[in-house]
């Protein structure tokens, strides 16, 4: 009987993963597919122009590091810093866990190269000591990498504080010091409302003192209409211009100064 009960979840995880992706690699199909394409491509746009091997990477609120695979090949150290309850267990992969908080990053000045910070300041509690305590481990003409969104429903939560501008996100990274910052938006208003609709179907209804959940059943159900969705927003920001005024996502470039 539990060879039986245990068939069917394994079968749906299969087809969900076949249909929907798993996390950062979602199809079209997914409800985060615009979000996870632009960062994806953004990711390797980065890599590209870093090209040379042998840099420390710190991945700040990395979570699960899913954008592991996209720098591997040119990280001599990859570390990443988060919670000790976000960090996975057993990790297996060649990632330094250090348990810490964005704002208070537990390694000495000037160590990195590179550092990565995606989906991670609307939820922290300070932003500015976020910003600064990047630029501070940064070796000087390091490079720091990152994503916010512009537009999404409420998530995280407690811990979903805020949502930035293009503007916003200069201004932060201004102000901590970083020179020659890029941020770049990843669509228009046709694909940012495709993918706030299917998010919040996805989400479970808000209750006071319950985390979030996503319904991976819904998901799957869902799929076929999300899939239409995701493509009538992209052939919408075509037909009728990106006016880069409505983004849901955005990533940014910017450089630590060798001379302060």
């Amino acid at each position: 009987m539990n060879r039986i009960e245990n068939f069917f979840p394994r079968i749906t995880k299969k087809i969900s993963i076949l249909v929907l992706g798993s996390h950062p690699n979602n199809t079209i199909f997914s409800f985060n597919y615009h979000n996870v394409y632009h960062i994806n491509k953004f990711l390797l746009q980065c890599k590209e122009k870093i090209n040379s091997p042998g840099h420390i990477l710190v991945d700040i609120g990395s979570g699960r590091s899913p954008y592991y695979l996209i720098f591997s090949d040119i990280v001599s150290k990859y570390i990443a810093v988060d919670s000790s309850e976000s960090l996975p267990k057993n990790e297996s992969r060649a990632i330094e866990q250090i348990p810490g908080i964005a704002e208070t990053v537990p390694l000495t000045d000037a160590i990195a190269d590179i550092v990565l910070c995606n989906q991670v300041l609307e939820h922290v509690n300070d932003p500015s000591k976020a910003a600064n305590e990047m630029y501070r481990i940064l070796k000087p003409g390091g490079k720091c990498i990152g994503s916010v969104p512009h537009v999404s429903p409420v998530h995280l939560e407690p811990y979903d504080f805020r949502r930035y501008t293009d503007l916003g996100v200069k201004q932060l990274l201004q102000n901590a010091g970083f020179v020659e910052i890029t941020v770049e938006g990843n669509g228009g208003v046709h694909s940012t409302a495709a993918l706030m609709i299917a998010m919040d179907w996805m989400l479970t209804p808000r209750r006071e003192g319950e985390p979030q959940r996503f319904s991976s059943t819904k998901a799957l159900l869902l799929s076929p209409l999300v899939g239409l969705m995701n493509t009538i927003g992209l052939i919408l920001d075509s037909w009728l211009g990106n006016k880069q005024r409505t983004p849901a996502n955005l990533c940014w470039t910017a450089i630590k100064p060798f001379h302060e």
